[in-house]
């Protein structure tokens, strides 16, 4: 709850802002569908999928978004280059305006997606995701041929997890690249750089993961976020004791991205958009005491249909 000397950068994605200083905008929400063993998918290397229940999710987060003001973004997962692409059809043709995270493990299914942005001509909506530390020459290559001008940059650094080697690996390199992460974005024509801080696990940096918000913004004056839940997924403790007491687990799940948020995260990758229900009031809710104080500092609320002009 704090306004930052550094000029903080803000890139268009349609109607939806992401970055500026927290407060001005909302925290933009990016729900995932597609991934491993969502159960709307029949066939995952084909990516044929129930077309109707994925529509009804989608329908779900959008209407979460309208009712608190609280923008949301698609996040695409992919196994294979056929099941992606199909994927990617279905989307843009019931969604002509917001954009989605082209997603996947696999580097080849990331560039032919790009790839397949370019051919049918939504480039302009799609967000690589992402550029990292392990990726390989092909991909940069294949990324700098396409015209997607968006990327999640990751800022995981496997050999230091701390603020600091998380920051060497976007501004040098950190000896696992030959340059920083953001002049390999640059270099692909990536001109809407997201940073991602690469949330870690409880007890191998965690908390260096949250703390990096601030200094990814501070720093660099750049939007930053993460899948944040993540933090909680991999909680080893709670994976036992939820099997026990099921209830446990949703704030823990949710409580990891509001963590984030206060401390002004632009963007939360919350996870499978079945959540959607559960995690925009509670970002809602937070994005609300965010521009309260940001009006105290002198800042003043910047998107008319920000949680503070619909729910108060």
């Amino acid at each position: 709850m704090f306004k930052y000397d550094k000029r903080q950068q803000v890139f268009e994605f349609g109607k939806i802002k992401i970055g500026g200083q927290p407060g001005e905008y909302p925290t933009v929400c990016f729900g995932t569908m597609f991934y491993g063993r969502h159960k709307i998918v029949e066939d995952e290397d084909k990516g044929i999928f129930d077309k109707k229940a994925a529509e009804e999710l989608w329908n779900t987060q959008l209407e979460m978004s309208d009712v608190t003001g609280v923008p949301g973004m698609n996040q695409i997962v992919g196994e294979t280059p056929e099941a992606i692409k199909n994927y990617i059809d279905w989307f843009v043709e019931i969604d002509e305006e917001t954009a989605f995270l082209i997603d996947s493990s696999a580097a080849d299914v990331r560039v032919a997606a790009a790839a397949y942005c370019d051919e049918i001509g939504v480039s302009d909506r799609a967000i690589y995701n992402s550029i990292n530390a392990s990726a390989s020459a092909e991909e940069i290559e294949g990324l700098k041929n396409s015209k997607i001008d968006s990327s999640i940059v990751l800022a995981f650094n496997a050999t230091d997890p701390t603020v600091k080697g998380k920051m060497d690996v976007l501004e040098t390199g950190a000896g696992l690249v030959e340059k920083g992460l953001l002049k390999i974005a640059e270099e692909c024509g990536i001109t809407r750089p997201i940073v991602d801080v690469a949330a870690m696990p409880l007890g191998v940096g965690a908390g260096a993961s949250i703390r990096s918000v601030i200094t990814v913004k501070a720093s660099l004056g750049l939007p930053a976020g993460g899948g944040f839940h993540n933090t909680a997924s991999a909680w080893d403790w709670m994976k036992k004791f939820k099997k026990q007491y099921r209830e446990a687990y949703p704030p823990t799940d949710i409580g990891t991205n509001l963590i984030a948020q206060i401390l002004g995260a632009d963007f939360l990758l919350y996870g499978p958009i079945e959540n959607a229900r559960l995690v925009f009031p509670a970002v809602a809710m937070v994005d609300i005491m965010l521009a309260e104080n940001a009006q105290e500092l002198g800042l003043k609320v910047l998107e008319e249909e920000h949680p503070i002009n619909k729910l108060i």
